[in-house]
């Protein structure tokens, strides 16, 4: 595997947080993608790759563009690999989508959409970094999105510096609303309507989705051994073994035990991009 990610040029900060490149053979044929605070702007240089709904549907899976976007999710994708694994992408802040297009964010959470919607001519830049002999490399990836993004920023465009605010607390700690409302001087009633304007989610929706991602995290990374049901929910801080595994199951459609098993099989690199073998139902 060849991976290599950086921070975002202060041209683009905040509305983007940084760039990743990655070239490899994928682990399984599908994958589940666990929602996360983030959104993707993903450009594939491989093959095509398609869509499963997680919702169990029968029908085919949908093949998506070469330039998509990701908003945010509210539950885990499922997509099934090219032969080999070939992206360049950006991370975007929550409120970052916002910044290049007056598409209301909320219509772009939960949503794998093609890019040229939302960033005009981005499927474009596949042909220009496949032009010529030699491959693209992470340094010319970086700086063609660097130069992509730049001259796609709403010009004058700012974004709400309580919406920021509130994504950053909520990123790194289990705050309830209402005690990151006072801390902000907003009433929650506000908080959620600024949240659902810039971000396109709630509050309380964004919390547990980041919580969750702190946990995955944290749980791929504990040792062989270490991870009995008590210390599960301790990591977790849920209420009690059934909240556990409810939420884990609607974020992941998993059980803790069958994750944990997935994912000490393959490392924890692959702690939110889950390998998976078959998928229930699909239509191939």
């Amino acid at each position: 595997m060849h991976f290599e990610e950086c921070p975002a040029p202060p041209g683009l900060q905040p509305f983007v947080t940084g760039f990743w490149f990655i070239r490899a053979s994928p682990a399984a044929r599908y994958e589940k993608i666990l929602p996360g605070p983030s959104a993707h702007l993903v450009l594939n240089l491989s093959d095509p790759y398609r869509l499963i709904d997680p919702a169990g549907s029968e029908g085919p899976a949908q093949e998506v563009a070469a330039g998509f976007y990701s908003g945010l999710q509210r539950t885990y994708l499922i997509s099934e690999n090219p032969a080999q694994i070939f992206n360049v992408g950006a991370v975007l802040a929550p409120f970052g989508v916002a910044a290049f297009t007056e598409q209301p964010p909320s219509a772009l959470t939960g949503r794998v959409l093609d890019a040229d919607r939302i960033f005009p001519g981005f499927g474009h830049l596949r042909d220009s970094l496949s032009r010529g002999t030699e491959s693209p490399t992470p340094e010319r990836a970086f700086a063609a999105l660097e130069s992509f993004l730049t001259a796609r920023l709403r010009p004058g465009y700012r974004c709400d510096e309580r919406a920021a605010a509130a994504v950053g607390l909520l990123a790194r700690d289990d705050i309830p609303v209402a005690d990151l409302s006072r801390r902000l001087g907003l009433s929650t009633s506000t908080l959620e309507r600024i949240m659902m304007r810039d971000c396109g989610t709630t509050p309380k929706g964004f919390s547990d989705v980041c919580r969750f991602h702190r946990f995955v995290n944290a749980a791929a990374a504990l040792p062989p051994g270490a991870a009995a049901g008590r210390q599960l929910l301790a990591l977790a801080d849920y209420y009690d073994q059934p909240h556990l595994i409810r939420t884990f199951r609607r974020f992941s459609g998993f059980t803790p035990s069958e994750y944990l098993r997935i994912v000490r099989e393959h490392g924890a690199d692959y702690a939110t991009f889950v390998p998976v073998e078959a998928v229930p139902g699909l239509r191939t």
